[in-house]
């Protein structure tokens, strides 16, 4: 039996990652059974966060949303150890949720690339002037995801989003999101090993919520 559900989760995961490659039309994300959501996944070596729209990545992710690396900022691996949920956002809809994926990106990519040095001096700096950090974990990269999220919802106006944090802490202070567009709660507790089945029962808890609800509103009209 224990064979049986190491040769699942390996199967899952694999289906993930092929499943996650390429971007997503509000179309493909519905022809795949997926729900309007964005995963925020944080790397625990480096710090770094990298966006899915599906719960899986791909190195092609890696390849689009790290376009400009370097030895403070170096490209990621992809292993599979690596990565850990940091977020789940579920959005009203998938124009919103496809907006706001493609929004985080951009964001990553301005910053990286058109305003490198203006974010890199409102970075924490150690006593030599570069980014801190602790072994090669810096901060600051999950820091900016977040902050990245709460202005994409607040800009775009993204009413009934709901993130579920691996910690709420990571949110930071209320003060910092419109308490009146998007409702904060934790993850269930999970074993890391089993973090597959958990984003697939969270995208399964959606879809059908998102369907009920276009159901009840289609009874109202």
């Amino acid at each position: 039996m224990r064979k049986y559900l190491i040769e699942q989760l390996k199967a899952r995961k694999i289906l993930g990652a092929r499943i996650a490659q390429g971007k997503k039309t509000q179309e493909d994300l519905i022809n795949l059974g997926l729900a309007p959501q964005v995963f925020l996944f944080k790397n625990l070596f480096s710090g770094q966060v990298l966006y899915s729209q599906v719960p899986a990545y791909h190195q092609d992710q890696i390849d689009q949303q790290f376009v400009r690396p370097n030895w403070e900022n170096r490209k990621p691996s992809r292993r599979n150890d690596l990565w850990r949920i940091m977020c789940v956002a579920t959005f009203d809809n998938y124009d919103y949720a496809v907006a706001a994926f493609h929004g985080l990106v951009q964001l990553r990519k301005a910053r990286d690339v058109y305003q490198s040095k203006e974010a890199k001096s409102m970075r924490r700096k150690n006593d030599e002037g570069n980014t801190w950090y602790s072994g090669q974990y810096r901060p600051a990269y999950s820091q900016e995801a977040v902050a990245d999220l709460s202005h994409i919802i607040e800009e775009f106006e993204l009413t009934n989003t709901k993130l579920s944090w691996e910690n709420v802490w990571r949110m930071g202070e209320e003060k910092h999101w419109r308490m009146d567009l998007v409702q904060h709660e934790p993850l269930p507790p999970f074993n890391p090993r089993d973090q597959s089945v958990l984003l697939d029962d969270l995208r399964e808890k959606a879809v059908l919520e998102f369907a009920k609800l276009r159901g009840i509103e289609e009874d109202a009209v």
